[in-house]
């Protein structure tokens, strides 16, 4: 979701479209695409009055949000589809539309290694069984508790929400904000954070189509 963190950081990627662009709040700007994935990003007021990235991807699938919901709760894929992942744990409730994730990133210098727990449940169309929402947020959880070792990445908020826009094709936005580190200038963390999360939404748009 990668997590998006964008979840933050982490895999320089090439081969795509870089478009450098100031933000401004409540106009989203295209900053990278390719023929699959458009990224966009805007900056907005975060809780503590503090400017946050929030992030828009967007694709086009052919399948639907129970396929999405089966993707994000397979512990077993989780590090295949989130970039630079060396720890992916799911905690199930007993409810398929509700669950918690931890993920730990193996993040090369200057960042460090970082991780993230978040809440996710489901809120479902119930005029089209391929469409809905997935909300997600950071929360604090016992069985994964802040190690000095590891910055936790906090204030991550976001859905992923699903649209039919014409039969048999989904279109799938990922919205994500999450707390801006203020440790390295965004001249450095803005091309990684981009090409991290360009590299997730990739990969995690072939494993949904493949089911």
């Amino acid at each position: 979701m990668r997590t998006l963190t964008m979840l933050a950081t982490l895999l320089i990627g090439t081969g795509y479209t870089t478009v450098a662009t100031n933000t401004s709040e409540g106009e989203f700007k295209l900053v990278k695409s390719d023929k699959v994935v458009s990224l966009y990003e805007r900056w907005i007021p975060g809780s503590g009055g503090e400017q946050v990235r929030e992030v828009k991807a967007l694709f086009e699938v052919k399948t639907g949000i129970e396929a999405a919901i089966t993707l994000l709760t397979d512990q077993a894929k989780g590090k295949e589809w989130n970039a630079q992942a060396e720890q992916y744990k799911v905690l199930s409730s007993g409810n398929r539309n509700q669950w918690i994730t931890y993920t730990r990133y193996s993040v090369p210098w200057p960042f460090g290694d970082q991780d993230c727990c978040l809440s996710h449940h489901v809120s479902k169309d119930p005029n089209n069984p391929r469409a809905g929402t997935i909300y997600f947020e950071s929360i604090d959880h016992i069985q994964f508790p802040v190690k000095t070792s590891v910055t936790r990445i906090q204030g991550t908020k976001g859905r992923w929400v699903f649209e039919e826009i014409r039969p048999g094709t989904i279109s799938v936005a990922y919205i994500v904000s999450t707390n801006r580190s203020k440790k390295l200038p965004r001249w450095v963390t803005d091309p990684i954070v981009r090409n991290n999360l360009f590299t997730t939404m990739t990969t995690f748009r072939s494993l949904l189509e493949k089911g």
